[in-house]
């Protein structure tokens, strides 16, 4: 780790110092090793030719057994330091013959066996030794001599302190020549190493290094100096895509800016009227509550509804609807002159106001009062008048609340009382409103449950046709059976179906339901019946209501003809165009079309005479007062001429006596149905009637009714 951390510079020294002198320590150690070895091998053989040439100067002794001169022919070694011991050895004899020992030196051990004639060797001593002939050549004794080593040992230090030198020297050589050298190489790495830092601290990539070089290093700068120029191109490309970024930035943050106020207010604004939202509405009334607690003032909330606003949407569409929704969003404002005073929209048909500083609630009732004035006059769309009436609930601070929702809620039970006492008035929150509006809420709970637990049956109320006397047909009623067997008045909840968009599945239901009642009529009747059946605004105005219709025919595989739908003049009118459109389509499928309660709505004969319609049935409200009431008399039979005049069948509705069905058969009306002939009825009286009709002829004593059946 350290070597890694030293620069270049000495890296290379130390290499070069390492190299050589691993060389020179490579090369030394093997010449001294040479030279041992062949230092031994002379050693081995001076000791064999001593030992030889001793041995035969010493023969003639021992074969004459003179030890004298056989010592005398040992000590002639004393010539050779080198020899430490020399002895003879007889083979008659097991101590030495004859024996020579260097002098001041210790008489050493044979390292071995004399008789092996061999080289043993330990860390002092050589011995060798070889055997003595007589002139014979009989083997009469050994010699043995031991050579000291040192003089190896000697010659290994000088070698070793030689080599020592020479790698002292030459590890001092090379250090020089390398530092010398090195800094061809470094030098200019260390310039290029100098001009990184001053880049990497300056930024300033225009910086290029001027090193002369042709090998590598070059090769590396002219690199290092490409690499400069392509950062330093990217460098001001960034510069410019920066200061561009910078500008989209602040571009950005302005349009977010807008953006936020925009969504702010969106937040907290109705999208449709833009006036202020439930949840700025209830922001405000908290504000306001804070501030009249504080100064002991009064507040006002006013929820207010439209009235029958949805048969607006469901005849001339949404668009129409949301252009009258602003335009009573534009007169509710001009109602208040207090800047303090808030109109929001809460959604659907529902606005509210809040009056601040209320002096007395009179005065709330006051602003009540020019908001019905304001409404009351018509809206005009596509050269149309339309007509819309509020109802309105006031509650007031702190007498009917002391938080926001309070407030609305009273308000809101307030409305309701109002629509119940005949709609198009304002009404001030008291406990009884409140018990109303829980009764609401109670009644569509059960409502719903009613449809989920098939609680509804359908009541059919006959028709006659007035010339003959037979039952033609009958008007399919819903009625509503309570869990306690009590049935529910339809004016109950048909209002409130219609409200809460219940009335679809219930109509669809009681459609089908008077279809397949119908196919059991027609195996018990000898003449064929028709059923008529209401369809109420919502559901004439679905999408899928010709595929419905035509699916549900096509599964009970009934004459389409048998079937007669029955529609009000406020639920043709207000879009004739569509209407006509859709009449045409249900023509088409085979049906007849009946207009119900006709006189009582907005008719317009004009359209009248275009519509393709079959049947126009008189309201009871013209039939009740015949033929005393010289009017009705006179609606009545303008009625019947009228639709004569146009080809159209004319029933009268709500026949309750005989006066009644006198007029109306002189007068030539074709069909009547009332209490007279009977009362709405369960589906099985209505089988008993079919099985036994009546005989008008006998019961009301015209003389030329014709017999309801063969053997009547």
């Amino acid at each position: 780790m350290r070597f890694k951390d030293l620069s270049i510079r000495y890296k290379l020294t130390l290499i070069m110092l390492l190299i050589s002198s691993v060389v020179l320590l490579l090369s030394s150690t093997a010449f001294m090793v040479n030279e041992l070895l062949t230092l031994q091998a002379t050693m081995d053989s001076d000791l064999r030719t001593k030992t030889r040439i001793t041995a035969s100067s010493a023969a003639s002794a021992l074969h004459f057994h003179d030890a004298e001169t056989a010592t005398y022919a040992l000590k002639a070694l004393e010539a050779d330091h080198s020899i430490v011991m020399a002895q003879i050895f007889s083979n008659r004899q097991s101590e030495p013959f004859a024996t020579y020992v260097r002098k001041e030196t210790a008489k050493p051990a044979l390292l071995g066996d004399i008789k092996a004639h061999q080289f043993y060797y330990s860390h002092a001593y050589l011995q060798f030794s070889m055997p003595m002939q007589s002139p014979e050549n009989e083997h009469q004794g050994d010699i043995v001599l031991l050579l000291d080593r040192n003089l190896l040992y000697q010659r290994i230090r000088t070698y070793v302190s030689i080599a020592f030198g020479i790698v002292l020297v030459s590890v001092l050589i090379a250090f020089l020549l390398s530092t010398a050298l090195q800094g061809v190489i470094t030098r200019p790495i260390l310039s290029l190493v100098d001009l990184t830092h001053r880049v990497s601290h300056e930024k300033n990539y225009a910086l290029r290094a001027t090193i002369d070089h042709h090998d590598e290093i070059g090769i590396l700068v002219n690199g290092f100096n490409e690499m400069l120029q392509v950062v330093e191109q990217r460098d001001e490309e960034l510069e410019k895509h920066r200061e561009h970024l910078e500008q989209t930035v602040a571009n950005r943050t302005a349009e977010l800016k807008k953006l936020n106020l925009k969504l702010t207010y969106q937040a907290y604004h109705d999208a449709l009227t833009n006036l202020p939202n439930r949840a700025l509405f209830i922001k405000r009334v908290e504000q306001a509550i804070h501030h009249a607690d504080e100064n002991n003032e009064l507040l006002a909330v006013l929820f207010i509804d439209l009235d029958r606003f949805k048969y607006i949407n469901d005849t001339l569409g949404h668009a129409a609807g949301d252009r009258l929704l602003q335009e009573v969003a534009q007169r509710l404002l001009t109602c208040t002159n207090q800047p303090e005073d808030t109109v929001a929209r809460l959604g659907g048909d529902e606005f509210t106001l809040l009056l601040r500083n209320v002096r007395e609630p009179a005065n709330a009732g006051i602003v009540a009062e020019h908001i019905i004035k304001a409404l009351t006059l018509p809206f005009s769309f596509h050269e149309q008048e339309l007509y819309v009436t509020p109802s309105i609930g006031i509650s007031i601070y702190p007498k009917d609340g002391r938080d926001v929702g309070s407030l609305m809620k009273n308000a809101d039970a307030g409305m309701y009382m109002a629509k119940n006492q005949g709609r198009n008035n304002y009404r001030f929150y008291t406990s009884s409103a409140n018990a109303a509006s829980a009764a609401r809420l109670n009644m569509e709970h059960k409502l719903r449950q009613a449809l989920e637990f098939e609680q509804f049956e359908v009541w059919y109320q006959p028709r006659f046709d007035i010339r003959t006397g037979q039952i033609v047909g009958a008007e399919a009623l819903v009625r509503w059976r309570s869990p306690d067997f009590n049935l529910v008045p339809p004016a109950q909840f048909i209002p409130l179906a219609e409200d809460t968009g219940l009335i679809i599945p219930i109509g669809e239901w009681v459609l089908r339901t008077a279809c397949q009642e119908n196919m059991k009529w027609q195996s018990i009747y000898p003449h064929s019946l028709n059923v008529s059946v209401n369809l109420s605004a919502r559901q004439f105005v679905q999408e899928d209501l010709l595929n419905s219709i035509e699916k549900m025919i096509a599964d009970l595989s009934m004459n389409p003809s048998r079937l007669e739908l029955e529609l009000t003049e406020s639920l043709i009118m207000p879009n004739a165009e569509d209407t006509i459109e859709t009449l045409k389509a249900l023509k088409k499928l085979g049906m007849q079309i009946s207009v119900d309660d006709f006189g009582t709505g907005y008719s317009s004969l004009s359209y009248l005479k275009r519509f393709p319609i079959d049947t126009l049935k008189i309201d009871q409200s013209f039939v009740r007062d015949i033929p005393e009431d010289e009017d009705d008399c006179a609606l009545v039979t303008a009625i019947i001429a009228m639709a004569h005049n146009l080809k159209l069948a004319v029933v009268a509705e709500g026949v309750e006596t005989i006066e009644q069905l006198h007029f109306l058969r002189n007068y030539d009306c074709d069909y009547v149905q009332g209490y007279l002939f009977g009362k709405p009825m369960p589906a099985a009286d209505f089988h008993q009637l079919l099985k036994n009709p009546l005989n008008l002829s006998e019961q009301f004593g015209y003389s030329y009714c014709y017999p309801l059946s063969a053997e009547t």
